[in-house]
């Protein structure tokens, strides 16, 4: 009789163990695919931080200190100062004029305008550095590279001499 009375509760603890097995399997299972089918579910944007690559600053002076090297400026009307960060480290300096020309300098070489897709017009020397003159659309710009630095100038019909006035 005792022998009877220990193979029934082995038996009964083995179902509880295998039951609760079964149990913890769909807890886990369900956990795992809780998500799945909320196609229409939003996003939180409360944690989402995007970095800005571009990094407003006051003059060319300021420009000038976080670049490390000269930034030559247009005489005409400046609508902001722009200094382009890669990698955490600032490379680009971009003035916007208030007339719409955007000039930009940079290290190295390269189209560093922004615009793809320009159709060149005319490759001339001005004051001994080669200048590409591009058009895109109703856009024109202008292309160089001189002294370890890669220019763009986007502009309108005084285009060339204000490429004239930027070089040296």
């Amino acid at each position: 009789m005792k022998l009877t009375k220990k193979r029934t509760l082995n038996h009964t603890l083995n179902h509880f163990n295998l039951l609760s097995v079964l149990c913890l399997s769909l807890l886990i299972v369900g956990s795992l695919f809780s998500g799945c089918g909320q196609r229409n579910a939003a996003p939180d944007p409360e944690f989402v931080q995007v970095f800005n690559p571009m990094m407003a600053v006051s003059s060319v002076k300021e420009m000038e200190e976080y670049l490390d090297f000269s930034v030559p400026v247009l005489d005409k009307d400046v609508d902001r100062y722009i200094v382009l960060v890669i990698d955490g480290y600032p490379t680009m300096g971009r003035i916007y004029y208030a007339d719409g020309g955007v000039f930009s300098i940079q290290y190295g070489t390269g189209d560093i305008s922004g615009i793809y897709g320009g159709s060149l017009e005319k490759t001339e020397p001005v004051n001994g550095v080669k200048v590409s003159y591009y058009t895109y659309e109703t856009t024109r710009y202008a292309l160089w590279e001189t002294n370890g630095f890669t220019y763009s100038l986007t502009g309108g019909i005084a285009l060339e001499e204000e490429v004239a006035a930027l070089i040296p």
